[in-house]
């Protein structure tokens, strides 16, 4: 393998990090959207399993915007946590549609890497935060309606050997 030189070695960096922002962007979003089909669905656990997975598809098929949207027909979201919600998906949207555009000059000079990294890494902390907090909230369900930690296990255990 070919060693790289220190600018190509950034912008790697520079990629990567912006791969792990928008990894976490995505945890987000997906942690929205298992709150919103399941913890605050009513109708998620006294439905059939086959029922269950087609709502999930529903849910998981919505942007941010909207599951933020049906989030808000469900219950009434504490301020703060639907503040956290409208940052998070004005970032997002814009990382993921606006960044490299606006990031244009950065992405050729050394110090405007170094500069994009460090705006990366917040990026990437600011959605794991969320993300953190909204695992939080359901793992507290998943508690509440007695939801066996094996469970949990076994799905994980089949998770990871159907991608090995």
């Amino acid at each position: 393998m070919e060693e790289l030189d220190a600018d190509a070695r950034q912008r790697r960096a520079a990629f990567a990090r912006y791969g792990l922002a928008l990894y976490h962007a995505q945890c987000v979003e997906k942690s929205l959207a298992i709150l919103v089909s399941s913890v605050l669905n009513k109708e998620f656990l006294p439905s059939t399993p086959d029922r269950r997975e087609e709502i999930l598809e529903e849910i998981f098929a919505k942007t941010i915007g909207q599951l933020i949207t049906q989030m808000r027909r469900q219950v009434t979201v504490p301020r703060n946590l639907d503040k956290m919600l409208n940052d998070a998906r004005q970032k997002r949207n814009w990382l993921a549609h606006e960044y490299f555009w606006a990031r244009a000059g950065q992405i050729l000079t050394t110090r405007g890497r170094d500069a994009m990294i460090e705006e990366l890494a917040q990026l990437s902390d600011f959605f794991s935060k969320i993300d953190a907090h909204l695992v939080e909230i359901y793992e507290k369900w998943v508690k509440k309606v007695g939801i066996p930690q094996k469970t949990i296990d076994a799905s994980l255990k089949q998770l990871i050997a159907e991608n090995e």
